[in-house]
C-alpha cells in the first residue's frame, strides 16, 4: 500500500489544458501591452507556469499557458473612468 501522502498528491495534480499556450508576442497583443512589458510581467511572475521551451537556455522563446493569461486577467484591477 502507497503511503497516504503519494497518494493525496496523485489525487490533486491538475489536469492537462488542452487550450495552446502563447508566445510574449500573442500575449502582447492580446492584453495589449508592449512586449517589454509582457517580459516585464514574467520575470514578477504575474503569469504562473510561464517558461522557457526547448532546451531552456537564456535564449529559448517564452512560453504562456492559457491558464496563466486567465489568472493575470482576474488579477488585474479594473479600471474607473
Amino acid at each position: 500500500m502507497q503511503p497516504k501522502f503519494l497518494r493525496r498528491s496523485f489525487i490533486a495534480m491538475p489536469k492537462h489544458d488542452p487550450r495552446p499556450d502563447y508566445t510574449v508576442k500573442e500575449i502582447a497583443a492580446l492584453t495589449k501591452l508592449c512586449r517589454e512589458t509582457v517580459l516585464q510581467l514574467v520575470s514578477e511572475n504575474r503569469f504562473p507556469g510561464a517558461y522557457r521551451a526547448g532546451s531552456g537556455s537564456i535564449n529559448s522563446p517564452i512560453r504562456i499557458p492559457a491558464a496563466a493569461l486567465d489568472h493575470y486577467r482576474t488579477t488585474q484591477p479594473l479600471a474607473i473612468s
